[in-house]
């Protein structure tokens, strides 16, 4: 397995070489892996990429990236691409280069990669983890703090660390998986949004414990920017989560407002069994939940081939058949268990069996029908 170890850098001279060596003698118990350490370079006026040619010469698994200074998350995404484009890795793990990030924890890293984790994390806020006892109170409580309000409005309560920059990232399925030119930041914050990302399209996910490093020399990445632009990312990732799951509602509704008046039209005009004329106004209103979803609710990942939209509806019926089942135990069991006839009870029953059915639905639609592109 092809693994690429992206170290951005800018005006890291100091560290670089030391980082680099730490890596190296890191990997070389780890040997089910061919890993390559490729520096991407923001230009730095300081001699970092000459720093990291001297290294090139000395190890041979070693590529330089250089490119405009844009931000932290910029230059991961030129190292994500540059890594599955050119390397064709199988698996990236971000570090950092000043010193924080301690080299021997890779093999943990790719043990849990070996085990079939796809995303690990390396958490300070795990048993066994933390950070620097000679980081100041307040940035401490910023920190911590930070990652528990991101935990709270983002409820992903089984995830403790959402800022930490030490990872390591399956390819297949997961990194290619996602929309690497229109994240939320390209500064600190695009780690947030790739977590997300990642965690809608049920990577599975485990955190290791990392006792943080201090930076060498130079001064922190971090700052107050760094803090707004964190709280704009996850304020916006709530938005369109809300958005959305209300957006399927809508389209839920509609959809029964369709079955009811179908279901009545066709009585009215046509006749016969109620049970046929039910099934094909709910397969009318199956059409209209599909093509209004498409259009609006899951736009961002709109189905556009006209040959992917035939294939992809047969599923989608399948899927929402499964709502139809929910709701209709949800009623059976829940009367059984009350024990007696009423239409409170059952009006209760049903309008559970509703919201169960759209929580399901939502979560089928994010996973096999409206993926991440």
């Amino acid at each position: 397995m092809k693994t690429a170890i992206i170290v951005p850098t800018y005006n890291e001279v100091e560290s670089i070489e030391a980082t680099i060596d730490g890596i190296e003698k890191a990997i070389v118990p780890i040997k089910k892996h061919q890993f390559i350490i490729l520096v991407v370079d923001d230009n730095s006026p300081d001699g970092t990429a000459e720093a990291v040619k001297k290294k090139i010469s000395q190890y041979g698994n070693i590529e330089l990236s250089m490119g405009k200074k844009q931000g932290l998350g910029a230059a991961y995404v030129r190292g994500f691409k540059y890594a599955m484009d050119k390397l064709r890795a199988d698996v990236v793990i971000e570090m950092d280069g000043d010193g924080q990030h301690d080299p021997s924890y890779l093999p943990r890293f790719m043990e849990k990669i070996d085990d079939g984790f796809d995303y690990v994390i390396g958490s300070r806020y795990i048993p066994g983890g933390s950070v620097p006892k000679e980081w100041g109170i307040h940035r401490k409580i910023v920190s911590y703090f930070g990652s528990l309000f991101a935990r709270i409005v983002l409820w992903m309560p089984q995830l403790t660390d959402f800022t930490t920059g030490y990872r390591s990232t399956r390819v297949k399925g997961v990194l290619d998986s996602v929309d690497l030119d229109h994240l939320l930041s390209y500064k600190f914050a695009y780690k947030i949004h790739l977590l997300v990302q990642f965690v809608e399209l049920k990577a599975k996910i485990i955190e290791i414990p990392l006792k943080f490093g201090l930076r060498e020399k130079q001064q922190s990445k971090a700052s107050i920017n760094t803090f707004f632009e964190s709280l704009r990312v996850v304020l916006t990732l709530r938005y369109r989560m809300s958005q959305r799951f209300i957006k399927v509602c809508v389209v839920g509704a509609i959809g029964a407002s369709v079955q009811f008046l179908g279901y009545f039209f066709l009585k009215e005009v046509f006749g016969g069994p109620k049970g046929v004329l039910n099934g094909v106004a709910t397969e009318l209103a199956i059409v209209v939940n599909f093509i209004i979803n498409n259009l609006w609710s899951f736009k961002d990942s709109k189905i556009t081939n006209a040959t992917k939209l035939f294939r992809t509806f047969p599923k989608f019926n399948l899927l929402v058949m499964g709502s139809i089942l929910i709701q209709a135990v949800v009623l059976e069991i829940g009367s059984r268990l009350v024990g007696r006839d009423s239409n409170w009870i059952d009006f209760i029953l049903i309008s559970i069996g509703i919201l169960l059915g759209l929580i399901y639905n939502y979560s089928m639609y994010k996973r096999y029908i409206w993926k991440n592109k």
